[in-house]
């Protein structure tokens, strides 16, 4: 094979890959891809003494869900972060970071690295924010999020039911899975869209 014919072949197979999206069956699976995206998000990172040293940004103070600055910093946790949450209805945390994260946080939430911020005492309040989303429950139970990309109606409901762990130490780390999303994502095999969020763009 001659070197020249390399990168037509090359034109060529790129041509047929997004031709093959642009077609029925290619945007079956690409739904089905994004489905599959909505069930989890997870992110990586740095966090106190490191975060603030490299990030100025990371050295400011968490706001709370009305945009004032969170006086519940910290009962056992102070520049430390730890969370468990077991559906909206179900959120404990506590402490007062800000550390710098990398990762996937579902479609409505910016992409990217970001300076995450996250304060909580528990059973009292627990705030996070990333992506240009947040989260923020009062009394264990009382939730509320915003988003970067406002999510439709029936997605509004799914994202009640985020369960996962989220840690800061000198590292930051977050899992949090998603059961309504997961049945999303087996009802759209066989052409279901539980979630009305196939056709989903941002605004």
């Amino acid at each position: 094979m001659r070197l020249g014919t390399i990168p037509i072949i090359a034109v060529a197979a790129l041509c047929a890959v997004a031709v093959g999206c642009a077609t029925p069956a290619g945007q079956y699976f690409e739904r089905r891809g994004a489905d599959l995206a909505d069930c989890v998000q997870a992110e990586a990172g740095i966090g106190w003494p490191v975060a603030p040293f490299l990030f100025p940004q990371a050295g400011g103070q968490v706001m709370n869900g009305e945009g004032k600055k969170a006086w519940h910093t910290s009962v056992f946790l102070p520049k430390l972060y730890a969370r468990a949450m077991v559906t909206d209805f179900a959120v404990v945390g506590d402490g007062f970071t800000q550390p710098v994260r990398l990762g996937w946080r579902g479609r409505y939430a910016e992409s990217g690295s970001t300076v995450a911020l996250a304060s909580g005492c528990p059973i009292f309040a627990n705030h996070e924010e990333a992506g240009g989303t947040a989260v923020h429950t009062r009394w264990l139970a009382l939730t509320t999020r915003s988003y970067a990309d406002e999510p439709g109606p029936r997605a509004r409901v799914a994202e009640r039911f985020w369960m996962g762990v989220s840690a800061t130490l000198l590292l930051s780390a977050r899992l949090d899975l998603n059961p309504a999303e997961f049945l999303d994502f087996l009802a759209g095999w066989f052409g279901y869209d539980l979630l009305l969020d196939d056709l989903w763009s941002p605004k």
